[in-house]
């Protein structure tokens, strides 16, 4: 469950499809993006900085990368859910959706440092940090495309 988790906030965050997003918040059992976007405070202070999601998305990257070579790739594969869903081999859309330099796989970099549109949609103000108003005002956006 935590892979599939990872691999949604990856495609959302990359991509900004907000559909992916609904679908995740609206199915009982399927990863809730806001609670993610959460968890990226890493003092506990009730605000996100892009430097902690930065940092969230690095962990995640470490997590991901199975064998340790600093890329993800078909070499990490087992580490995804290896179920074809409706849009082909879910590796194979985050690595066309990440891989900026075209080699194939995608390094800690492209991973870390890719814009994230997760973090883009929730910081209404702009400010470089989303704090609990900011969230609320999200999920609630969340849950309201979800009823549609």
């Amino acid at each position: 469950m935590r892979l599939i988790l990872a691999l949604c906030l990856v495609l959302f965050t990359t991509t900004g499809c907000i559909g992916l997003a609904v679908r995740a918040v609206a199915q009982p059992g399927k990863p809730d993006l806001t609670q993610l976007l959460s968890k990226a405070d890493a003092n506990g202070d009730g605000v996100i900085t892009k430097a902690e999601f930065a940092e969230a998305r690095a962990k995640m990257f470490d997590r991901l990368d199975r064998n340790h070579d600093g890329y993800l790739s078909a070499d990490d594969k087992p580490r995804f859910s290896l179920r074809k869903d409706g849009n082909g081999d879910r590796l194979q859309q985050m690595v066309l959706m990440l891989d900026k330099d075209g080699d194939g796989r995608v390094s800690r970099d492209e991973f870390v440092n890719n814009p994230g549109m997760l973090f883009e949609r929730a910081d209404t103000n702009h400010d470089g940090q989303i704090d609990a108003a900011e969230l609320a005002a999200f999920k609630k956006l969340m849950a309201a495309r979800s009823e549609r």
